[in-house]
C-alpha cells in the first residue's frame, strides 16, 4: 500500500477523486486545503489549491500514468509514499478496493 500526493484546483480535484475511485486506482481520496507558494516561469505565484492524499495499492507508473492524463496542470505534481506500518485490515481494504481495472 502507498499514498500518492497531488496537488489540483479545486474543480480539478473533484473530477479527478471520482475518476480515480471510479476507475479503482484508489481506495479512498483524502481532499485537503493548501496554500501553495511557488515559482511558474520565473514568477512567484501563491495559489489556494487542493492536496489529495491517494490511498492506492497500484503501481505507481499506471497511476501517475492515468493522473498525468486526467490532471489539470500542465505539470502535476505526482509523488508516493510507501506505507511500512499499516493496520492489516486497513491495508487489505485497499488492496481489495483497488483491484480490477488497470
Amino acid at each position: 500500500m502507498k499514498f500518492v500526493i497531488t496537488s489540483c484546483d479545486k474543480k480539478g480535484a473533484k473530477k479527478l477523486s471520482k475518476k480515480l475511485i471510479k476507475r479503482k486506482f484508489a481506495a479512498c481520496v483524502s481532499v485537503i486545503k493548501a496554500k501553495s507558494t511557488y515559482v511558474w516561469n520565473g514568477e512567484i505565484c501563491c495559489e489556494k489549491e487542493i492536496i489529495l492524499l491517494i490511498k492506492t495499492a497500484k503501481k505507481f507508473k499506471k497511476i501517475s500514468k492515468f493522473i498525468k492524463q486526467n490532471h489539470s496542470y500542465e505539470l502535476p505534481e505526482i509523488a508516493s509514499i510507501k506505507a511500512d506500518k499499516v493496520l492489516k485490515k486497513y491495508a487489505k481494504w485497499v488492496i481489495k478496493s483497488t483491484k480490477g481495472k488497470k
